[in-house]
């Protein structure tokens, strides 16, 4: 009995602790953006962001509809540091760390739709290795202060 206690005491201190680390006293944590950096290859601008048009933003407009993401945005780096450094840049706002999960199998089925196979998809995949290279794609938790 003693021992049973023991470990129930535990478990309860654990979970304890791990909802007061889960709250920050200085935000309250909000959305998840997923911004992906490129480099255009030299002559691909037109190509490039055709494609985009063409395929990424009537596919996010989708995504939005069904509520998988909440919002998308196109930039362009007006500055380069550096030789290698990104072109052009795409934010996908997830409303929450699941919605990326769940995204990869509620999206295909939208993304196959709109090529009209799975084999459409994968080579317009394929053909933009020509126009782009990815530089970073980096996860971010938009948050609001306290």
């Amino acid at each position: 009995m003693k021992k049973a206690l023991s470990v129930v005491l535990f478990a309860v201190t654990l979970l304890a602790t791990t909802a007061a680390t889960a709250q920050n006293p200085n935000y309250n944590s909000g959305p998840v953006w997923r911004v992906t950096y490129y480099s255009i290859k030299p002559g691909q601008g037109d190509p490039f962001w055709k494609d985009i048009r063409d395929h990424f933003r009537p596919i996010y407009d989708e995504f939005k509809k069904a509520g998988m993401i909440s919002d998308y945005k196109f930039f362009t780096n007006p500055v380069s540091d550096h030789p290698n450094d990104w072109d052009a840049a795409i934010a996908i706002l997830y409303p929450n760390w699941a919605a990326i999960d769940e995204l990869d199998a509620k999206g295909a089925t939208i993304a196959a739709k709109h090529y009209g196979s799975r084999e459409a998809m994968i080579e317009a995949g394929k053909k933009r290795t020509e126009l782009r290279e990815v530089i970073a794609s980096h996860l971010a938790r938009e948050v609001t202060l306290k």
